[in-house]
């Protein structure tokens, strides 16, 4: 019989083989399960041989790729094949390793106090395998199949009626009269268009709003302007304001965001969607102007691009895309229905999306971009505007999980809708599980270098090396991917890793709010001002503090544990943790140097951070993140380093990482038992925007 090692390294073996088979033919047409089945096979030969040749069981290999070989010819046969053999690896990579991580926590003489916090540490572990799994599916779903763009329909005999709605809030004048400029050039014979300031309280920001809006209604375009000086609701409020006033022949509605140009053409491409009258809404990628720059705004464009390029294009093929908020258009007696948008709900774009499709109704995705707009100009705006997303998407959780479950009979929602809105609202927690693995990693080194080793899952040699390894060939997917969608470089698909990392606290703070705050915060920040101070490093207090604590740790290691097994892999997910959380740091400290080219754009990014805008935190998030922060640390190492010091290595458990400890600045030998290590962690993986 096989043992759990050996098929530990046999399902290794065939992560790595399926990556490269993706890095190396991912993209190529190869069609048919006849063809994915022939290409396995071959692969499987070469890791048999493999296998012998290097020492290792070729018997496991086998056995696993015969795991393999059945998950890849399951997978959709829309698929080439070499996305559907790199996802029977994985599949089974990670199938196996969790059997193993059981093993290691609970098999292998644990005590009653390992165990509880073995039981906290394999849920996070399995919470990090499902959404590695849900990516990399959506991964594949999109890039290693052919392109499923829906046919235009022909254009209908007569063009309904459509108005484009543009809600502004405090924007710069210029920016919304290029944006409404461009809105009357379009191509397009029943327009009709609202723009709606809502609370903006300096007269200098909305009347040449109506100024411009009335001259172009003097050149006999059919063009409204309002200004609600006090209006609650933000932008879905003025939304709602705006279709409540709309005129009775208008039948589509179409949103814009106030700093979109549009292109003449973008009405005639899409509106003919509509002639399906199941059909409820047509969304179209966001695209974005001004990047070109610096290095900072071209990885977030990178980073931005992803979500429309990958996941809408994934969850298109179950019809699962969401309305996103501006470059789409709606029926207007569905949006009546299901009784406009909701104003209690900050993503109030991708809740109405949900609850059109509970009904029963149809969206279309249209792959191509009609508008580009303004990305966050600052770090600081980067950070609100995902904290605003996290949150929504806990709030649509909140509202909307009962409908979600596969048995609910609350909604006519499919099972793939199911399965895209339940997985889109738990990718938020990926950063909690980053957190949670943090606070682990910490502990073990915390109970290296104070010579009481932190025993939660007695790990051999092996076992403790794999998470390094799926990191990096999560890492190099996550670059191919990028690349593909984007064409860039490894640098700037780096760069963009980089930015989503360093967002993983703020978008942590956002969920433990969601959680347990009903209505719709965003963060506190402070003025656009120039090159920041030291003291500007309060944005990012905390993962200051835990990007040191990190590097520290890593050093004290391998002053400890020298160049062990256990010394390098625990210095380097402590390094994979600094990187996380130090990213933001140097964001930070690098964002006002980057100042726009354009005065109107340095405008924008004043207002943009400068404003509370929504319901200001009652306690500071910096408080609150404190508090997380030390209160998960001191339960961790009061719990775990106090009653699993000491333990000494399990007898009969297999190569155990029990050797001698001889650091640089360590004279004497001691022994010590395995550390915990983090499972595959998804390496920051980009899923942006979502609302």
């Amino acid at each position: 019989m096989v043992s759990i090692d050996s098929a530990l390294q046999g399902a290794a073996l065939w992560f790595v083989a399926g990556t490269l088979v993706l890095l190396l033919t991912g993209r190529a047409a190869v069609v048919g399960r006849a063809a994915r089945l022939a290409m396995a096979l071959a692969v499987g030969v070469v890791l048999a041989g493999l296998a012998r040749l290097i020492g290792l069981d070729a018997v496991a290999e086998v056995e696993v790729g015969i795991l393999v070989i059945l998950v890849c010819l399951a997978g959709p046969a829309r698929w080439w094949a070499g996305g559907a053999i790199f996802w029977g690896g994985l599949v089974a990579s990670t199938g196996v390793y969790l059997i193993y991580l059981v093993r290691a926590t609970y098999l292998l003489g644990a005590t009653p106090e390992s165990a509880l916090l073995g039981a906290v540490l394999l849920a996070l572990e399995l919470g990090a395998t499902v959404l590695i799994l849900a990516s990399a599916f959506e991964m594949v779903d999109a890039l290693c199949s052919p392109d499923d763009v829906p046919p235009r329909p022909a254009p209908p005999a007569r063009w309904p009626v459509v108005c484009l709605q543009v809600a502004t809030y405090n924007e710069p004048p210029d920016l919304v009269i290029e944006t409404i400029r461009s809105l009357v050039a379009i191509d397009y014979p029943a327009l009709r268009i609202q723009v709606i300031d809502n609370n903006t309280t300096e007269e200098k920001r909305w009347r040449p709003l109506e100024a411009e809006c009335a001259r172009l209604r003097k050149a006999h375009h059919l063009i409204e302007f309002v200004h609600l000086p006090s209006w609650p609701g933000f932008k879905s409020g003025a939304l709602n304001w705006g279709r409540v006033h709309l005129d009775p022949d208008v039948e589509i509605v179409g949103v814009i965001d106030a700093d979109f140009i549009v292109d003449p053409g973008f009405l005639r491409a899409t509106v003919s969607y509509f002639t399906d009258p199941k059909a409820a809404f047509v969304q179209t990628p966001q695209d974005y102007r001004a990047w070109e720059e610096s290095s900072y705004y071209r990885a977030c464009y990178v980073g931005f691009a992803y979500f429309f390029k990958v996941g809408m294009v994934s969850r298109a093929h179950r019809d699962a895309i969401i309305f996103a908020g501006t470059m789409g258009l709606i029926r207007r007696s569905v949006l009546d229905e299901i009784g406009g948008w909701d104003e209690e709900i900050i993503t109030e774009d991708a809740d109405a999306s949900l609850r059109i499709l509970a009904r029963g109704y149809h969206s279309i995705y249209v792959p191509t971009a009609f508008g580009r707009g303004i990305m966050p100009l600052t770090y600081e705006g980067l950070r609100k505007q995902r904290f605003r997303w996290a949150f929504g998407g806990i709030q649509i959780l909140r509202r909307h999980w009962r409908k979600l479950l596969p048995w609910s009979r609350r909604s006519r929602l499919t099972a793939g809708q199911r399965y895209d809105y339940l997985i889109g609202s738990l990718w938020w927690f990926n950063d909690a599980l980053t957190f949670g693995f943090t606070l682990f990693i910490f502990g073990a080194g915390l109970g290296l270098v104070a010579g009481r080793p932190f025993v939660v899952q007695r790990l051999s040699a092996i076992g403790m090396v794999i998470p390094l390894a799926f990191i990096v060939l999560n890492l190099l997917r996550y670059l191919w991917a990028t690349r593909a969608v984007s064409g860039s470089g490894v640098g700037l698909a780096l760069g963009a890793l980089r930015v989503n990392l360093s967002l993983s606290w703020v978008i942590f703070l956002a969920c433990a709010r969601g959680l347990t705050q009903e209505h719709g915060v965003f963060l506190r920040t402070s003025k656009f001002r120039g090159r920041p101070a030291v003291g500007e490093l309060r944005l990012v207090a905390i993962e200051t503090i835990l990007a040191t604590t990190g590097v520290v740790l890593a050093v004290a290691v391998i002053a400890v544990a020298g160049y062990t097994v256990v010394g390098l892999v625990l210095a380097a997910l402590l390094g994979w943790s600094v990187l996380i959380y130090g990213s933001a740091t140097g964001y930070a400290l690098g964002d006002p140097s980057r100042t726009p080219l354009s005065e109107v754009l340095i405008e924008k990014a004043r207002l943009e951070i400068g404003l509370g805008l929504g319901h200001a935190l009652e306690a500071r998030p910096i408080r609150m993140s404190i508090a997380v922060a030390a209160l998960g640390l001191a339960i961790l190492l009061g719990a775990g380093v106090a009653a699993e010091s000491g333990q000494p290595p399990v007898q009969g458990a297999g190569p155990l990482v029990g050797e001698p400890i001889q650091g640089p600045l360590h004279g004497a030998k001691k022994s010590i038992a395995t550390s915990p290590a983090a499972p595959h962690v998804p390496p920051g993986q980009i899923r942006t925007p979502k609302h």
